[in-house]
C-alpha cells in the first residue's frame, strides 16, 4: 500500500499546473506609446480569482533566491498592458525600516514596531503575477493614536523615505513638492475616514508641519 501512494504521489507532483495568468478587466481607460510600445491602460485585473484595483495596497513576491526576504509591499498606480507582453503594475514602493537607511537627523524618529512601514515615491513596474495579495495599509499622523492591531490590524504608515536623499520626514513636514503633499494628505483623508475619529496625542504640533 505504501508503494502504491508513493508512486501515486510522485505520479502528481510531475503532472504539469496550469500557469495563472493576470486577465484585465473592463474597458481600456487610455492609451499611450505608439507601434511596439503602445500600452493599454486600464482600471483593474484578475489575478488568481481576485480583482485588484488601481490604489489598491498588495504584498509582492520578492526574488528572493532562496533567502529568507519578506514580501515587497507596494501601492497599485498604474495598470498597463502591451501586446503579448501580460499585464504589468507601476508599483509604488513602501520601505520596511530595515531595508531603509535614513541619515540620521537630530530629531528621535521613534519606531512604532513591527507594524511599521515608510510610504516613498520610488516606482517600478514589476509583472501582476508577482502579486500575493491585497494587504492594509493606514496612514497616521504623529498627532493621531496608532489604531489597535486587534481593532484595525495592517501596517502603519507615519513617515515617507526617499531613497536617493536618504531622508526621512513624517507625513506632516512640509519639506514635500506640491503634488507629493496632496497625494499625502489624500491618504491621510482616506485613514481617517475608514478608522472614524482616532484621539489625539495631545502633543504640541512642531511649527512648519501641516496639521491633519
Amino acid at each position: 500500500m505504501l508503494n502504491k501512494l508513493s508512486l501515486a504521489d510522485s505520479v502528481r507532483e510531475d503532472v504539469p499546473q496550469p500557469i495563472k495568468v493576470a486577465k484585465p478587466i473592463g474597458d481600456v481607460v487610455k492609451i499611450s506609446g505608439e507601434g511596439a510600445l503602445l500600452k493599454n491602460h486600464y482600471k483593474a485585473f484578475d489575478f488568481d480569482g481576485n480583482t485588484y484595483e488601481l490604489g489598491d495596497t498588495v504584498l509582492l513576491a520578492p526574488d528572493s533566491q532562496g533567502r529568507m526576504v519578506k514580501p515587497y509591499v507596494a501601492m497599485i498606480k498604474d495598470i498597463t498592458e502591451m501586446e503579448n507582453k501580460g499585464i504589468m503594475l507601476n508599483a509604488q514602493w513602501f520601505y520596511r525600516p530595515e531595508d531603509a537607511t535614513p541619515i540620521r537627523s537630530g530629531k528621535n524618529m521613534e519606531s512604532i514596531g513591527s507594524r511599521e512601514l515608510y510610504y516613498s515615491f520610488h516606482k517600478d513596474e514589476v509583472p501582476a503575477e508577482t502579486i500575493m495579495h491585497k494587504c492594509i495599509v493606514h496612514f497616521v499622523t504623529t498627532q493621531k493614536h496608532i489604531p489597535s492591531r486587534k481593532e484595525f490590524p495592517g501596517f502603519i504608515v507615519q513617515k515617507v523615505y526617499d531613497p536617493n536623499t536618504k531622508r526621512l520626514l513624517k507625513l506632516t513636514n512640509n519639506g514635500f513638492l506640491h503634488d507629493m503633499e496632496q497625494e499625502i494628505d489624500l491618504l491621510v483623508q482616506k485613514t481617517m475616514l475608514h478608522l472614524s475619529i482616532l484621539p489625539d496625542t495631545e502633543k504640541p504640533v512642531d511649527k512648519g508641519k501641516r496639521l491633519k
